[in-house]
C-alpha cells in the first residue's frame, strides 16, 4: 500500500522517542491481606542495564498479565504511563455481561446505523467489567497487559447474558471479588486521564472494536447513555481516543483473513502468550501480537493508518 503521492509510507510516520533502558522485573513478596484487597502481582521495576530494551523484551522477559484492582490501581498505572512515550500504540479489550439486546435483521445484512443503534442498546443497559490494555510500538511489543477490574456489577440487580456470565465465570471471572475490591468506574476513568492514555497523539486499536470503545467511551463519560447517533458516535470517539483508532479485524480482511480472534490468530502462527480466553488482559496482548505479525508482514512499507477510523460493523 502507498500514500496518494505514491511513495512508501512508513508506519511510525513520526521519529519515535528511544527506548527506555533494560527493563527488570524485580519479584518482591508483596504485604497484603484479604480484608484489604485480593492477591497482587509483584511489583513491576524499572532498573538500568545493558543492551537495548528490545532485546531484553523479545529474549529475557515473559509476557505477564497483571491484574489491577483499587489496592494496587495508583501504582500499576504509575508503571503503564512510564513505558506509554516508547509504546504509544495501544490494543484494548473489553469484557462485559453478554448482550440482552438482539436485531431481526442477521449481522450480515444490517448497516452501519442499525448496528450502532443495537451497539447503544446493549451499553447503555449493561456493565462494564474488565479493561484489558497491551501496549506497542516501533520497539515491538511491550511484555506487559494491564487488566483493571472494575467494581459495580451486580449479578441480582442488573441485567446480563446467562450464557456469557457463564463463560466469563468458567475462566475465572469471580463478579463477588470484582464487586468488593475492583475499581470504582469513576475513579478509573480520572486515572485514565491523568496517565497519558487520553492525550490524543497515540494510536488506539482493537479486534471488532464497536463494543470495546462503546464501553470505554461510556465510562469514560461517568455511565452517560451514549450519543443517540453513529455519527455523534464516531465523534465523542475520535474526542476522546484522537485521530488514529484502527480495527484489528478490519485490518485481518484487508489482508484475506477471515474469523474471530483466536482463528485469525491461527492463520498468522500468532499464539497465545499469556492468560486465558476471555479475559481482558489475555485477549489485549493477543490483539496486540495479531496486529504486530499483520504490520510485519503486510503492511512494512504500507500507510497502515489509512484504515484509521474504520470500525467494523460501524463503517
Amino acid at each position: 500500500m502507498y500514500s496518494h503521492d505514491g511513495g512508501p509510507v512508513l508506519l511510525y510516520p513520526q521519529q519515535p522517542p528511544p527506548p527506555p533502558p533494560l527493563c527488570s522485573f524485580v519479584h518482591i513478596v508483596p504485604q497484603y491481606t484479604m480484608v484489604e484487597y485480593p492477591p497482587q502481582p509483584s511489583p513491576l521495576v524499572f532498573t538500568p542495564g545493558r543492551g537495548a530494551f528490545l532485546e531484553a523484551a523479545a529474549k529475557e522477559v515473559r509476557a505477564e498479565v497483571r491484574d489491577v484492582w483499587a489496592g494496587n490501581f495508583d501504582d500499576e498505572l504509575s508503571n503503564l504511563s512510564a513505558v506509554l512515550p516508547h509504546y504509544p500504540w495501544v490494543c484494548v479489550d473489553t469484557e462485559f455481561p453478554g448482550a440482552v439486546h438482539d436485531s431481526d435483521t442477521p449481522r450480515y445484512l444490517r448497516g452501519p446505523r442499525e448496528s450502532y443503534a443495537l451497539v447503544k442498546k446493549n451499553v447503555d443497559d449493561l456493565k462494564l467489567l474488565q479493561v484489558g490494555i497491551a501496549l506497542s510500538g516501533p520497539a515491538g511489543r511491550f511484555p506487559v497487559a494491564w487488566q483493571f477490574n472494575l467494581r459495580g456489577f451486580d449479578l441480582a440487580r442488573h441485567p446480563y447474558a446467562q450464557a456469557s456470565v457463564a463463560l466469563l465465570r468458567a475462566q475465572g471471572m469471580d463478579f463477588a471479588t470484582m464487586n468488593e475490591f475492583g475499581i470504582a468506574p469513576d475513579d478509573f476513568a480520572v486515572g485514565f486521564h491523568r496517565s497519558g492514555l487520553a492525550c490524543g497523539q497515540l494510536t488506539w486499536t482493537a479486534f471488532s472494536g464497536s463494543y470495546d470503545f462503546a464501553y470505554l467511551a461510556k465510562v469514560l463519560t461517568g455511565g452517560q447513555p451514549l450519543p443517540g447517533t453513529l455519527d455523534g458516535f464516531l465523534a465523542l470517539v475520535r474526542q476522546l481516543f484522537g485521530p488514529n483508532v484502527l480495527d484489528v479485524k478490519h485490518l485481518a480482511r484487508c489482508c484475506a483473513i477471515r474469523g474471530g480472534l483466536e482463528q485469525v490468530a491461527a492463520a498468522l502462527g500468532v499464539e497465545r502468550a499469556a492468560g486465558r480466553a476471555h479475559c481482558a488482559g489475555s485477549d489485549s496482548l493477543l490483539t496486540t501480537d495479531v496486529l504486530q505479525a499483520m504490520l510485519n508482514r503486510f503492511f512494512m512499507n504500507a500507510d497502515v493508518l489509512a484504515h484509521a477510523g474504520t470500525i467494523v460493523d460501524l463503517a
